[in-house]
């Protein structure tokens, strides 16, 4: 069966091409990975661990934020009683009717807590880090008032390949994208 590399590429289950080996004298210098695109909301709280962070921090880091959603959805809360309760004029029944239209509308999105449209915190890990992002998610998962969710992916990270010069001195500089596996928790309450 005849296939060029361009085919090979394109098949789902290809296998990823090897980079090309570095040639003698030459080294590495490795940028930071992108952090990607920023979220649109402050609802996503991004925190980005290394292997050498420690467990004790990132937890408490985002349980902090948790912390500060739960509190900003329990003041909205209270907003929307006093909106209920801002027409002093209204009968009985049509005050009755609106809380039971607000149990129905939290009955559909969520548990009634207001905790349906609360943040999310979203702790990221690439490579050696991602043993840590899987245990500050068991760590959640464990904890009965969080949802935790694992998303997997891959990032491009771009190294420049710097050569030497026979004279000791700083030769041409390349480029070369090398992919690294990625690990997302996506933790909220409950």
């Amino acid at each position: 069966m005849d296939t060029d590399d361009s085919q090979i590429s394109q098949l789902p289950d290809a296998t990823a091409k090897k980079l090309a080996p570095i040639p003698k004298g030459a080294t590495i210098h490795r940028r930071p990975i992108p952090s990607g695109p920023v979220a649109s909301t402050n609802s996503a709280r991004r925190i980005h661990v290394t292997a050498k962070t420690p467990f004790r921090s990132v937890t408490t880091r985002v349980r902090k934020q948790l912390d500060k959603y739960l509190r900003q959805s329990a003041s909205s809360r209270g907003t929307f009683t006093n909106k209920l309760s801002q027409k002093k004029n209204a009968s009985l029944g049509e005050r009755i009717h609106r809380i039971q239209q607000q149990s129905q509308n939290a009955a559909t999105d969520g548990l009634g807590l207001g905790l349906e449209n609360s943040g999310e915190v979203v702790v990221l890990g690439t490579g050696r880090a991602i043993q840590k992002v899987t245990e500050v998610a068991l760590f959640f998962q464990k904890q009965p008032d969080c949802i935790v969710q694992l998303r997997t992916g891959s990032v491009a990270a771009v190294d420049d390949v710097i050569s030497a010069e026979d004279d000791g001195l700083e030769g041409n500089v390349t480029e070369r994208a090398r992919m690294m596996s990625s690990l997302e928790a996506s933790i909220r309450l409950r």
